[in-house]
């Protein structure tokens, strides 16, 4: 059975992490003390530490909600559709992603032993890419696997950071159009 989340809780949880993130835009993971969060949410030491052990334990509940979200779309992007469908899957995957765009780049800077939401992503992209042309019995060569796999994630990355950092909204669907029609839909949007 599961226990219902008071509306407190949601609030409050909801209130730190957006102060955190707001925190990381203007600095450093290692210059973000408890105490900055604490000041910029206008909570007290307590109340945090009901929520979070620490700010790494707060990083770590934020990078796993991208990842699981991340992995959510990346399977039903490789799940067998047709071209219209996929096409109108991948746009919306590109606006859930812009509409979570100061979350996504504030934890994307974040590079430590255990955090690397930017690689962990790749990684995700790649092997999850490289099991679709197996199943599909696409490619045979290791080696040419592993380098459409790697030329597949970096082209998705590279496409998801540019519209968060330089594009608008409206800009995601002729990005999507440019890749489809000019990069070969083929390694883009594979059916």
């Amino acid at each position: 059975m599961q226990t219902k989340v008071d509306l407190r809780v949601i609030k409050t949880r909801a209130n730190i992490k957006n102060t955190f993130i707001e925190l990381l835009s203007e600095k450093e993971l290692n210059e973000i003390t408890i105490q900055n969060i604490l000041d910029k949410a206008l909570i007290n030491r307590s109340t945090f530490y009901k929520h979070y052990s620490d700010k790494y334990e707060l990083v770590e509940q934020l990078v796993d909600e991208i990842v699981k979200s991340a992995t959510s779309f990346i399977n039903e992007r490789f799940s067998d559709k047709k071209e219209n469908e996929l096409f109108s899957t991948i746009y919306k995957i590109y606006e859930h992603l812009y509409d979570q765009k100061k979350t996504i780049l504030a934890l994307w800077k974040i590079k430590t032993n255990t955090l690397h939401l930017y690689d962990d992503i790749e990684d995700l992209l790649k092997k999850n890419f490289m099991q679709y042309l197996i199943i599909h019995n696409t490619c045979k060569d290791s080696f040419l696997l592993d380098y459409y796999s790697t030329l597949y994630s970096s082209l998705v990355l590279t496409t998801i950071k540019w519209i968060l950092t330089s594009g608008k909204e409206s800009d995601i669907k002729i990005i999507l159009e440019q890749v489809q029609g000019t990069l070969g839909g083929k390694m883009f949007f594979v059916d």
